[in-house]
């Protein structure tokens, strides 16, 4: 299925082409060398996007949404998240000149590079979801987390751990007085 994401640049009509697809998990998966999987499941993205030509120039302009099966940070219970974005690329031929460290402009820093004559789409997607990714995924605003004695998920049950105990570490600056 990863053949249907290339596009052939030459084939590209004057009006622009529309590209509209939806992918799972084993295709998610299938953008990552083994040792690279994020540590996230892909449920569904739907991608839309029309893709123009001018010259040899290829612009994609496209939108995507897509649910996530995520770990939260405080509970560590598992959570469906939405993420979606709008995404512009704009890409050139990769020039020739190999071997030479080349000073890039602002402006071109904007530009990512094709060679050949088809323009994959499925890294453009992976990236896109993987800049979308919350560092710091919450199951809910109010969850709670774990409690820091025990581990017990105080979201789903309350603990007997006393919440005024002092972390031995820091026993020490209990007694830390400030002089002016």
């Amino acid at each position: 299925m990863a053949n249907s994401l290339k596009i052939n640049v030459f084939l590209i009509p004057e009006e622009g082409q529309h590209f509209v697809f939806s992918e799972g998990d084993a295709w998610f998966k299938g953008c990552f060398k083994e040792d690279e999987i994020p540590d996230f499941s892909l449920d569904k993205v739907d991608v839309s996007c029309l893709i123009t030509k001018t010259f040899s120039t290829v612009f994609i302009k496209g939108s995507f949404s897509a649910l996530i099966d995520v770990c939260c940070s405080r509970c560590l219970e598992n959570t469906k998240l939405t993420i979606g974005s709008d995404f512009v690329y704009t890409l050139m031929p990769a020039k020739t000149e190999a071997g030479k460290d080349i000073a890039l402009k602002p402006e071109e820093l904007e530009i990512s590079h094709y060679s050949g004559d088809f323009i994959d789409l499925t890294p453009i997607i992976c990236e896109q979801i993987i800049l979308q990714i919350p560092i710091k995924v919450l199951c809910s605003e109010e969850c709670k987390g774990l409690c820091q004695q025990c581990g017990a998920n105080l979201n789903v049950s309350s603990c007997k751990c006393s919440s005024n105990s002092l972390d031995n570490r820091m026993a020490v600056l209990k007694n830390f007085i400030v002089k002016n």
